[in-house]
């Protein structure tokens, strides 16, 4: 399934268009109309929390190298839809190779913001790339060094949203505090 060079060379701009996974426009979409689009895709539902995230496992969707879904909501509005994908291989490859056919070149969002011709080449690109789209949405590709490798459908602002009221952990004390043998 390999690209020929003047399908890489296409960089559309995507600020214009609406994103979409499933058949369901992103922005604003409800959370259980997601999940109902994402059902009828294939996905399976394993957990919901009482945050409103919902786990999906989506290898039956019939898109490579997708694994899990993780759904992060803000008022039962879609904030994220977070996929873990194969770091590696083929699917991979073939992952990579859809997402430049139907939007073009990512671009780099680490250093300077510019195209990555080479992100649909056999070998996956570590860091992070990304496409904008209308409404504030991005469709971003991460590869770490370490960690999971994730594709994430997202509404920028409402993420920025719900990161602000999600609580952090209690503070565990002061390394003088831990006794000895814990550690």
């Amino acid at each position: 399934m390999g690209l020929s060079a003047p399908v890489l060379a296409q960089a559309p701009d995507t600020t214009t268009t609406d994103l979409t996974l499933y058949g369901l426009r992103l922005k604003d979409a409800p959370a259980e109309a997601f999940v109902a689009a994402a059902s009828a895709a294939g996905a399976q539902v394993l957990s919901r929390q009482a945050d409103g995230t919902v786990f999906l496992d989506v290898r039956a969707a019939g898109v490579p190298a997708l694994q899990r879904l993780m759904l992060i909501t803000e008022q039962a509005t879609l904030a994220s839809a977070q996929f873990v994908i194969k770091p590696y291989g083929q699917d991979n490859e073939a992952l990579r190779q859809l997402l430049v056919q139907k939007y073009g070149l990512p671009f780099t969002a680490e250093g300077a913001r510019r195209p990555f011709p080479g992100f649909a080449a056999r070998f996956a690109p570590r860091g992070t790339f990304d496409w904008e789209f209308a409404g504030g949405m991005k469709l971003i590709y991460r590869q770490p060094a370490l960690g999971d490798s994730t594709l994430s459908y997202t509404d920028v602002e409402r993420t920025r949203r719900h990161a602000a009221v999600v609580p952090l952990p209690a503070r565990a004390g002061s390394a003088s505090e831990v006794p000895a043998n814990r550690f």
